[in-house]
């Protein structure tokens, strides 16, 4: 018989986005056969502490359950705990590269890409600085290291990018952050809040169009992708921000997408070309643009939301993969990966 495989799904953190984690890890977890895995979950709290819990219902109470872990390459808790580790973190110190050297540190198996790939797929100016050299269409954009004298700045997006544009921290996730700005009084503000959440901003020309989004599948080293059904974001707002992404209920999300055979090729072939470009493993989701027969890429996720709910499951139940075998594959890549 068989030795089941221990994964502990890793969720929660310090970001904004840790209420969205932790749904995520607990779904992950509940996914997982119990004949087949011993899945335990590691919470980072707030405070940064690190905990290993057995019972998922215990979340909200501090002490129940939980063990508390030392980050040490020897430290027998984790590793008893984990064959593999599957990274259910948003934003930074998740999908940033920072987790993933701790667990390379560790020699621990994780799930998705590696550090590099996953501190460029955060990075938004440097990711489509990379993907303009693979002929993707990247709208014009600017990138702010510090608060701009608000006149200098309006002079050059009107001379350049041009308005409406969008105004987003470069390294955030879940499109926290965002503001369109359509004249000097609304860039002001929006530049402000951008920075509350990053050093650095993006000011990109506004592309408006379908949105398109497609997940793909594979380590960049196994040379073996596997695409999935494009699905189409209806968001009956000015676009796909926090709020739309996660508590509105009059988004609609069209899976498959209702495009032509060739654009549906085209966009899994970019996806593909996205995942490639940066190094990427396991699971990523490429967002896209489409307006006036042009594609415009707009992000590469290297940690996609992963409730059952989310966009990526669906597009693997299109494809014939329930929640289950699509949470196992990941692992299997990952366990892969380790052993390649």
């Amino acid at each position: 018989m068989n030795e089941k495989i221990k994964v502990a799904v890793i969720g929660g953190g310090f970001s904004n986005e840790r209420d969205i984690s932790l749904m995520t890890a607990q779904q992950i977890a509940a996914a997982l056969p119990a004949d087949k895995y011993d899945v335990s979950l590691i919470e980072i709290t707030p405070e940064k502490v690190w905990l290993l819990r057995d019972d998922f219902k215990q979340l909200s109470e501090a002490g129940s359950g939980a063990e508390l872990i030392a980050l040490d390459p020897q430290n027998p808790t984790l590793r008893n705990a984990a064959d593999v580790v599957f990274i259910a973190l948003h934003g930074k110190f998740g999908e940033d590269g920072r987790i993933q050297a701790i667990f390379d540190m560790l020699d621990i198996p994780y799930t998705g890409s590696g550090v590099l790939a996953s501190a460029l797929g955060m990075n938004k100016a440097k990711c489509q600085e990379i993907l303009k050299h693979y002929e993707l269409n990247i709208p014009p954009y600017l990138l702010l290291t510090k608060l701009p004298d608000i006149n200098e700045l309006d002079k050059i997006i009107n001379e350049t990018i041009k308005y409406p544009a969008v105004v987003k921290p470069n390294e955030s996730g879940s499109s926290v952050g965002i503001s369109i700005a359509k004249n000097k009084e609304q860039l002001d503000g929006a530049v402000t809040a951008a920075f509350k959440e990053d050093s650095s901003v993006m000011i990109q020309q506004y592309v408006a169009g379908r949105e398109l989004t497609c997940a793909v599948m594979g380590n960049s080293t196994d040379n073996e992708l596997e695409a999935l059904p494009p699905i189409e974001i209806i968001a009956h707002a000015d676009f796909f921000d926090y709020q739309t992404k996660y508590f509105s209920e009059s988004t609609e999300e069209i899976c498959p997408a209702d495009i032509s055979p060739e654009l549906t090729t085209e966009i899994q072939k970019q996806s593909k070309v996205s995942h490639l470009a940066l190094g990427c493993d396991g699971l990523t989701r490429s967002d896209f643009i489409l307006n006036d027969g042009n594609l415009y890429f707009l992000e590469i996720n290297t940690i996609p939301g992963q409730t059952a709910a989310s966009l990526s499951p669906k597009a693997a139940r299109a494809a014939g993969l329930s929640f289950t075998q699509f949470i196992e594959k990941q692992i299997g890549l990952a366990l892969k990966k380790a052993r390649s």
